[in-house]
């Protein structure tokens, strides 16, 4: 069953030292293996998603790449992320491929943080708009656009780019949304859009069913942080907003149809194929242009969590 999606932006705000508890109980969910409910962290899963892509692309060590999370807020899954990548990379002889948090509110003291543990892990300082990027994060031959989708002109780098919006693209409205994705397609390379949910009515009970996990996980993962504890056990306010927050992500995911009505289509080419993989899932396929759009999903936690993607890449000339 899936339910009507969420236009309206919901906006509430909430006290920073409440906001970053939530922050990081989240973090921690992306990163943690739950025995038996799940094989591997969602964060796991999508690292290698991220190099099954690349290697779908073609992308060897004589390319020049980098991948550029928007939307980064404090850093969530990406420094395990680029860690799990690299490591990868490494266990092959291939040479690392730096990562970049950027976001349109920075947050830099939580950067730097992350950063500190890592050689290939950096970030922007300044803001950053998905509609409307800085050169240093757009790709080879690639053409500026600004907010209202005009193209401001063309411009040469060393370095491809590949987007990633990790639990964040659920978060634009449709037309916010059909502008990052015209930004992404005029001056990147490649993205992958990553959501832990959708809008199917099991989805949102994994999202209810996490409210009490979490009263059985904060105590071993956040041991050291009494307020932590404090707003979990005592005055259950990061749970609330957790699984709120959670259950609104649901109603505002979209599906790869969605998503690629919001791409557009030259001429009258609208198909999108399906076919099965040989595990057993379904692989969605559109093309437009120079560009493939894929859409597929993979189990993250048992019965009914699924790591939802939509990628795409410019096709190597």
């Amino acid at each position: 069953m899936i339910l009507p999606s969420r236009n309206g932006l919901i906006v509430y705000r909430i006290p920073a030292f409440v906001r970053n508890r939530c922050h990081a109980v989240l973090t921690a969910a992306w990163t943690h293996n739950f025995p038996i409910i799940q094989k591997s962290s969602p964060a796991k899963l999508a690292a290698a998603m991220v190099l099954r892509t690349l290697e779908e692309i073609g992308y060897d060590d004589t390319s020049k790449i980098s991948i550029v999370d928007f939307c980064s807020g404090a850093g969530g899954p990406i420094p395990t992320i680029e860690r799990l990548v690299n490591e990868k990379r490494a266990e092959k002889g291939q040479k690392p491929i730096p990562f970049l948090l950027t976001d349109i509110r920075p947050h830099l003291e939580a950067w730097m943080a992350a950063c500190a543990e890592s050689d290939n892990l950096s970030f922007i300082p300044q803001s950053v708009d998905a509609t409307n990027p800085p050169i240093a994060v757009t790709s080879i031959q690639s053409s500026t656009t600004n907010a209202n989708g005009n193209q401001n002109g063309r411009f040469s780098s060393d370095t491809r780019i590949f987007r990633l919006y990790c639990l964040s693209f659920h978060h634009f409205t449709d037309d916010l949304a059909r502008k990052v994705l015209r930004s992404t397609v005029d001056t990147a390379d490649g993205f992958a859009i990553i959501e832990l949910q959708d809008r199917h009515l099991s989805s949102l009970l994994l999202i209810c069913g996490f409210f009490p996990l979490q009263f059985l996980t904060t105590l071993s993962w956040f041991w050291r942080d009494p307020l932590h504890l404090f707003l979990t056990y005592i005055v259950p306010v990061v749970p609330f907003i957790v699984t709120f927050d959670g259950l609104v992500s649901c109603l505002r995911t979209r599906s790869f149809e969605e998503v690629m009505k919001l791409v557009g289509s030259e001429g009258n080419d609208k198909r999108i194929t399906s076919t099965i993989d040989e595990d057993g899932k379904e692989i969605q396929k559109a093309e437009r242009g120079q560009w493939v759009f894929t859409g597929t999903s993979e189990v993250h936690t048992w019965p009914f969590g699924y790591t939802n993607w939509v990628v795409g890449y410019k096709k190597l000339s």
